[in-house]
């Protein structure tokens, strides 16, 4: 049993126990998947390597715990959407996944808009953005090109000085989970 990791179109080799499946334009990032139950310690471990690999490569990251039985399985899983995927990969190469999200910071309480004036800088400083349904205020993704991520991070911690009524949490950089499938129109 396999675990499906990542989309790539870097056929350049992987360090050990990683492996890249071909499948059509795009390769399966594969590793032997772990026995037992998921734990943080397994999610962070994963997270982790794909850090290390979206340093490297363009990466599209797959669900965690996508298991296949072999190598033949996980090309047949990828190949019949190997050319969306690789479009996909053209749309996140050169950049990053940033989370941010804003909740009430007490008294006084957000004014109306706050949150969307929010997003609208950060949006406007972004290649796309992804929003969450969540208890926040604002629960978004914004996808950066690598070069302007720390001025991003510096335009929101501007914004959480010009709206102090605001909590505003960054976070990442992330592989681009929420720009591995194509935007909805």
């Amino acid at each position: 049993m396999i675990e499906l990791l990542a989309i790539t179109d870097d056929p350049s080799p992987l360090r050990s126990p990683l492996r890249l499946v071909p499948a059509g334009e795009v390769g399966v990032v594969v590793a032997p998947a772990d026995e037992g139950e998921a734990d943080a310690e397994a999610l962070w471990r994963r997270e982790s390597l794909l850090e290390d690999l979206m340093r490297e490569r363009a990466l599209l990251p797959i669900r965690y715990g996508t298991r296949v039985e072999d190598d033949a399985a996980a090309a047949a899983a990828v190949a019949p959407r190997a050319g969306e995927l690789a479009a996909a990969l053209e749309r996140v190469r050169g950049a990053v996944e940033v989370s941010v999200r804003a909740v009430a910071a007490g008294d006084p309480e957000p004014g109306p808009g706050a949150p969307e004036a929010v997003h609208e800088r950060l949006a406007a400083a972004a290649r796309e953005n992804a929003l969450h349904a969540g208890p926040e205020l604002l629960r978004a993704a914004y996808l950066v090109d690598d070069a302007e991520v720390d001025g991003f991070v510096a335009a929101v911690r501007a914004l959480q000085h010009e709206h102090p009524e605001l909590s505003i949490l960054c976070t990442g950089p992330w592989p681009p989970y929420s720009f591995a499938e194509a935007p909805e129109r």
